[in-house]
């Protein structure tokens, strides 16, 4: 009898619609025994992309395979019946879940009195040994191996075979999440040498991720609301009298509190670091529900039994709006070192709070007008900076950065990122320089008016894009927390939607808000979607690199084929939070990661662009510049949409409409025509220093130096015009003497080593 044949009484499918029962005219491997797997929620989809790669596309083609699908909708309270009906005429059954194998205890405990006995495999095989990993989320690529083990009776030739994934040496330095430019964390995590410090919940939780030289040696984390009870626990047995244990504000008024309370009544010492930054940073950005005011907590503390209370802030007058009780001290944030040691030498639990604003809300403020930018702004003289890092070390902030100038290595301020904090002052450095600007509004409206006056427009007349790809891709995107990665993701797949294709997307952030890696997969299709929202191993059409750090580690590398993925992105290469607190740590060259993505990507489809530099000239921000990286993605016919569907996608959005719909045309327009873009950014970014024409004598000795060698000659005018400039004739003649000395010592090699000296 044919399935069509049957009463409908007597059909049984589940959600995927898949029969149980299997005939020899239905299955023409002649199959009158089914194997069934069992699986719930997304991990689900997760085995339809496992056997759609092994070439079972549809319903059909797994029912032909005599294989059975059930999808628990609610795997708990299991229903046995359900199971029981399942598993008749199933000669195995494979569980399919992530973590504790609770499913499969389920199935086997259901079928352990009926009649029926299939062989139940999960987390082990029939002999006992590992099958399904049992830890961190299971993909279709974990999925492939114990499946085929299981089907390949049934599928025979149709599998398809997988490309082999080569191994990878792993980069000398990866994007880790990090605290944001500003962030007060920057400051409020710091501890002396030796200092046993509790982690707990929250965006200072990223401490772990540092180095005991800087946040101390770490006592463990707890779960929120228990920060500070593992140290209730452990004080009586360890040597340790004293430990520090991170709280934020948001968890001390959910739960953290009740934690801290306990701590009193039992009588150990510590202090408690309250974190008061006034939002739930990591989550969003919320307000600490339940909060109340900084001395009403003070007035609580000191109630429940805290022996003493120091505030630190960044600007100590705000207390002076406060009606603190007394006994509070209020002392400024460079003081923090002096507050730990004091609360540490005094019995029993003390609180220092740290009051400073968290920089993203603080930016966020300003960008809605809720606050006036501050006057001041920090920049760099190059000239003076002797490349220390002691700027980023004090201040421990992203936005100070490592740059190459023509004296070397130097230290700058990306003034993009900076939220203003200007703890990177307290170094006392004097290559740092204060520029602040006139308070008058008459003089900002004309300076706003003028930096928008000499913006290159886009030009009209944009060539079509030529289509390259099907219309259903597979689009893989990397690059860094914070901006914007995920809401391209969402532009492609409203774009992708209102041209009525099916879409689908996963965003792996975690802690990526905070400068970490960001990980989005876009699929856009037009037939059926059964199968995973992430792309697999070997899987991308198109790889769009927001940052070449991350594209490069295995989070971009491993879905990428060199006979599939076409890649597109941009080549400016970011440092990560590692390389901010430690400058000497060596990182990998653009050259050098774009070598690593050109081993795994089509040599024929690679588009690349300093985005970031375009856009700061073009736009006079570097914010539009994964847009920018989107319009050369489309204009290489990447991306199966139109451009004025993304466009429209833009405008719905309802964020900087203009400016990213011009990082989009100037994208198109850097693959149509490269010059035309690199034209029109040269006339909208500043003019470069000449170097001062040497005087006769000079010159001819440069020359003298330098002989043939070119990149010689340039060094030695720049160098050169530098000393004359800074004092005077003979300083510049005493250089290229000494220099002329030393190239005499070395004349039988060769004198671009001079250039060295």
């Amino acid at each position: 009898r044919s399935w069509a044949s049957m009463p409908q009484s007597t059909r049984k499918t589940y959600s995927s619609g898949i029969p149980f029962w299997v005939s020899r005219s239905y299955a023409p491997n002649a199959l009158y025994v089914a194997i069934g797997i069992v699986s719930s929620g997304i991990t689900y989809r997760e085995v339809r992309e496992a056997l759609r790669r092994m070439g079972l596309e549809n319903d059909a083609d797994i029912a032909a395979a005599g294989i059975r699908l059930l999808k628990l909708g609610m795997p708990i309270p299991f229903n046995i019946s359900t199971i029981r009906s399942f598993a008749a005429g199933v000669e195995q059954i494979v569980v399919i879940e992530e973590k504790n194998p609770t499913v499969e205890s389920h199935v086997k405990d259901a079928l352990y009195n009926a009649s029926h006995h299939p062989l139940v495999v999960g987390r082990t095989d029939e002999n006992d040994k590992p099958l399904i990993p049992g830890s961190g989320a299971l993909h279709a690529d974990d999925l492939l191996p114990p499946l085929y083990r299981y089907l390949s009776p049934r599928i025979g030739d149709r599998l398809r075979e997988e490309p082999r994934r080569p191994e990878r040496i792993p980069l000398s330095i990866s994007r880790t999440p990090y605290f944001c430019s500003g962030c007060p964390h920057n400051r409020s995590t710091v501890v002396d040498d030796g200092i046993v410090v509790g982690a707990g919940i929250g965006c200072h939780t990223m401490i772990m991720l540092g180095g005991e030289e800087r946040y101390g040696d770490i006592a463990g984390i707890t779960c929120m609301g228990n920060e500070g009870t593992q140290w209730i626990g452990m004080s009586p047995f360890v040597e340790t009298e004293h430990i520090v244990q991170n709280l934020g504000d948001g968890t001390f008024f959910h739960s953290g509190q009740l934690a801290l309370t306990a701590a009193i009544a039992s009588g150990t010492n510590m202090t408690y670091k309250l974190l008061w930054n006034g939002a739930g940073a990591m989550t969003g950005g919320q307000d600490p529900a339940g909060g109340i005011a900084l001395d009403g907590v003070c007035r609580q503390l000191l109630a429940q039994g805290v022996k003493r209370v120091i505030i630190t802030s960044e600007d100590p007058s705000r207390a002076r709006a406060l009606d603190l009780p007394r006994g509070v001290d209020v002392w400024d944030r460079g003081r923090l070192d002096d507050a730990q040691r004091t609360l540490a030498a005094i019995g029993g639990v003390t609180v220092l709070i740290h009051d400073q604003r968290c920089a993203a809300e603080l930016r966020r403020d300003r960008k809605r007008g809720r606050i006036e930018l501050p006057p001041a702004r920090v920049v760099i003289n190059h000239r003076v900076c002797e490349g220390c890092g002691d700027c980023a070390a004090i201040s421990n902030c992203l936005s100070v950065q490592p740059i190459d100038t023509p004296f070397g290595r130097k230290t700058t301020i990306d003034q993009h990122s900076c939220n203003l904090d200007l703890s990177c002052l307290e170094g006392d450095c004097p290559a740092f320089i204060s520029i602040i600007r006139r308070p008058d509004r008459w003089w900002r409206r004309s300076r706003a008016a003028s930096s928008a006056a000499v913006l290159p427009p886009v030009p009209d007349s944009l060539p079509d894009p030529a289509p390259r790809v099907a219309d259903d891709v597979n689009i893989h995107i990397t690059g860094i927390g914070g901006t914007g990665v995920v809401t391209v993701s969402q532009l492609l797949g409203t774009a992708a939607m209102l041209e009525g294709a099916d879409v689908q997307g996963l965003d792996q952030i975690g802690l990526s808000q905070k400068a970490g890696p960001v990980v989005s997969d876009v699929r856009i299709s037009h037939g059926e979607t059964t199968g995973s929202s992430r792309v697999g191993a070997g899987q991308a059409d198109l790889l769009l690199v927001f940052d070449l750090l991350v594209a490069s580690s295995w989070s971009g590398l491993g879905v990428s084929d060199i006979t599939r993925t076409s890649v597109v992105g941009s080549y400016d290469v970011i440092p990560p939070g590692a390389k901010t607190a430690h400058p000497e740590i060596d990182m990998p060259t653009a050259d050098e990661l774009l070598a690593r993505i050109a081993g795994a990507t089509r040599p024929d489809a690679r588009h690349w662009a300093d985005a970031a530099g375009l856009c700061k000239d073009l736009l006079a921000d570097t914010v539009g510049a994964n847009i920018f990286v989107v319009g050369m993605a489309l204009q290489a016919g990447l991306i199966p949409i139109s451009p004025a569907t993304i466009e429209q996608a833009i405008e719905l959005n309802g964020v900087a409409i203009e400016a990213n719909v011009a990082a989009f045309r100037w994208g198109r327009w850097w693959v149509a025509d490269p010059d035309r873009v690199t034209a029109a950014a040269s006339s909208g970014r500043p003019s470069k220093a000449t170097i001062a024409t040497l005087p006769d004598d000079l010159s001819t000795r440069v020359v003298d130096l330098a002989g043939d060698n070119a990149d010689l000659d340039a060094r030695l005018r720049l160098l050169t015009s530098e000393l004359l400039a800074y004092q005077h004739h003979r300083l510049a003649a005493q250089f290229l003497t000494d220099l002329g000395a030393v190239a005499a010592k070395v004349a039988e090699l060769d004198t671009s080593a001079v250039a060295t000296i």
